[in-house]
């Protein structure tokens, strides 16, 4: 009954939302993704984690543990991604930042909204902010074989980041005008989220099914097994162990099939893993966070 509950009050929402998406871009109704995504990145993205990590009431070195967390889990995801890939004599560059980056945003955000209120997503932001960092450096880099720091450098995440960490250091806050605008903004950042993985879910197609099927096994139940070791090693309980646990099981990230599209890769098999990753999660997901609800 529990997982019944989850999927219905958790898991439900989200797909709900993102079926919106979906029937949008089958219907054929102009929805432009670029500059949705840009809105995201630059505005709402920095908004929402300045929002929430500035009013969450959580103190900084509850973050920092959540965000130490996201780096071991990211490192313990390379590393195992990176033997599977080898074990199966696939392309690194094409297959390795799926089996690594989740959907930390576009899901994993709303998911653990719904499951653990604004605290948890307080913690659910500071793991997302690690692994978007991650993402766009070393999974771009591994896409693209080849590293830009600039790019780095010029991420708005990075300076919102900065912002609410001083912020929290120094005791100081914004003007009161400015925090209800931050607040406003940050409202936009899930909805569009959702709304953009359902209408890129429609324009992906699934190629190459069994090894699509093996490898998004990979990422949900490697990605359940290690945020549960890593929650273990680090002596994580209750909302930041289900957080922890959560954020490492989500499928598969769109921004890896961006990359692949980017870079000249492959892109379609890529496309196949995030699509069947994310239809699978309906699945595996309700199971998994009743291990932590």
């Amino acid at each position: 009954m529990q997982i019944i509950g989850i999927l219905i009050d958790v898991v439900g929402p989200v797909f709900l939302c993102a079926l919106v998406g979906y029937i949008w871009a089958r219907r054929g109704t102009p929805f432009d993704t670029a500059f949705v995504a840009r809105l995201v990145t630059a505005i709402g993205t920095p908004c929402l984690v300045v929002d929430s990590l500035t009013t969450s009431g959580l103190t900084t070195a509850a973050l920092a543990q959540i965000a130490l967390g996201a780096a071991m889990c990211l490192t313990l995801a390379l590393t195992c991604g990176y033997l599977l890939v080898k074990v199966m004599r696939l392309q690194v560059s094409l297959y390795l930042p799926s089996l690594t980056f989740s959907n930390t945003g576009n899901m994993g955000l709303p998911v653990t909204l719904f499951a653990f209120g604004p605290p948890g997503l307080a913690l659910a932001i500071a793991f997302f902010t690690i692994a978007s960092l991650v993402n766009f450096t070393v999974g771009q880099a591994i896409a693209a074989k080849g590293l830009r720091l600039r790019d780095l450098l010029t991420m708005p995440l990075i300076w919102a980041v900065a912002l609410s960490v001083g912020m929290q250091l120094t005791g100081l806050a914004l003007p009161n005008m400015v925090t209800r605008a931050v607040h406003i903004l940050a409202g936009i950042t899930v909805p569009l989220m959702i709304l953009s993985l359902g209408y890129s879910l429609a324009r992906l197609k699934i190629s190459s099914f069994n090894r699509a099927f093996i490898l998004s096994l990979a990422r949900l139940i490697g990605g359940f097994a290690i945020g549960w070791a890593v929650s273990f090693v680090l002596g994580l309980d209750g909302m930041a162990r289900g957080v922890v646990v959560a954020q490492s099981c989500m499928p598969s990230a769109v921004y890896n099939y961006m990359f692949a599209e980017r870079y000249g890769s492959n892109a379609e098999e890529v496309a196949g893993l995030v699509v069947l990753s994310t239809l699978l999660s309906l699945l595996f997901l309700p199971l998994f966070l009743s291990t932590v609800m």
